[in-house]
C-alpha cells in the first residue's frame, strides 16, 4: 500500500462565499506495485506520516527519496507536489509555487489520469489568478477521457467559483449521468440546490450520496440541519486565497 497525500479541490456553491481551499492534510491508501515500488511506497508512507505532523521539509526529503527509488510512480510526484504546493500556500514563496507545478505535471507524465494531481494543479493555477489555465487544464482531461465522472466534477468546482452556477450545474448532472449515485457528484449537485432554496431537492440528492458512502459525517449533519428545519454549516468551509507570482505554464496541458 502507498500513502498518497490528498489534495482536496473543494470549492463552496453557496453564492456568497467564493473562495478556493486546498487540504493536503488527509491521508488516502491505494494500491502499490511490487518490486522496487515496495521500496518506493514505504517512503512515501513515512513522508505522508511526517506531513500530518506537520513536517514539510522531512516529508519532502521521503518523497524524494521514492521518486529516485522509483521514477515511474506518479504518486511520489504528486506527494511532492502536494508539499511544495503547502508551503507556497503557507508561506507566498513564489519558488514554492514553481516547485509545485512541476510536480503536479510529473505527476500527469506519468498518469494522465491522475484526480488528485488534477484538482490541485486546478487549484494552483486559480491562486495565481491563472483561471483561463486552470479551465482549459480540466476541459482537457474531459475531452481526453470523457468516461470519467471526475473531471466534470472538478469543472463543476471551478465553475461554482467563478460564480457560474448554470455551467456548474450542468457539469454535475454530466457527472450523474455517468454514474447516477456517484457520492461527491450527488453531495454538490445537493448543495447547489440548498444554495437556491430548494430543500427537498437538496435533501434528495444528500440522501443518493449517503446510500453510496455513509462514512460522511458532515453530509449526515447537513440532511440533521435539513430536516430540522435549519440551514446548518456549509458542507466545505472556505479558507481564505493566498496569492502567489505566476509560475511557467505547461503549454501542453494548459
Amino acid at each position: 500500500m502507498v500513502a498518497r497525500l490528498s489534495s482536496v479541490l473543494s470549492f463552496t456553491f453557496f453564492t456568497c462565499l467564493r473562495s478556493i481551499m486546498l487540504q493536503v492534510v488527509v491521508l488516502t491508501i491505494v494500491l502499490g506495485c511490487s518490486g522496487c515500488g515496495v521500496h518506493s511506497n514505504n517512503l512515501n508512507a513515512t513522508g505522508a506520516r511526517y506531513f500530518k505532523r506537520g513536517d514539510s521539509n522531512a516529508a519532502i526529503q521521503k518523497f524524494e527519496e521514492a521518486v529516485a527509488a522509483n521514477p515511474d510512480d506518479a504518486d511520489s510526484y504528486y506527494n511532492l507536489a502536494a508539499a511544495y504546493h503547502h508551503l507556497a500556500t503557507t508561506t507566498g514563496d513564489p519558488a514554492y509555487a514553481a516547485q509545485a507545478e512541476g510536480y503536479y505535471n510529473q505527476c500527469l507524465d506519468h498518469y494522465e489520469d491522475h484526480p488528485e494531481c488534477y484538482r490541485g494543479l486546478a487549484v494552483l493555477l486559480a491562486q495565481q489568478d491563472r483561471q483561463d489555465q486552470a479551465f482549459r487544464l480540466l476541459e482537457g482531461w474531459k475531452q481526453r477521457s470523457p468516461q470519467l465522472v471526475e473531471p466534470n466534477i472538478a469543472l463543476a468546482q471551478l465553475h461554482g467559483e467563478v460564480g457560474n452556477d448554470k455551467a456548474s450545474e450542468e457539469h454535475l448532472l454530466d457527472a450523474i449521468a455517468k454514474d447516477t449515485t456517484h457520492p461527491q457528484a450527488r453531495a454538490a449537485l445537493g448543495q447547489l440546490h440548498e444554495s437556491r432554496g430548494d430543500h427537498q431537492q437538496a435533501l434528495a440528492n444528500y440522501h443518493m450520496a449517503l446510500q453510496r458512502n455513509t462514512a460522511q459525517p458532515q453530509l449526515h449533519a447537513k440532511v440533521a440541519s435539513l430536516k430540522g428545519g435549519t440551514t446548518g454549516s456549509p458542507l466545505l468551509t472556505p479558507a481564505p486565497l493566498t496569492k502567489v507570482v505566476n509560475a511557467p505554464s505547461n503549454n501542453l496541458r494548459y
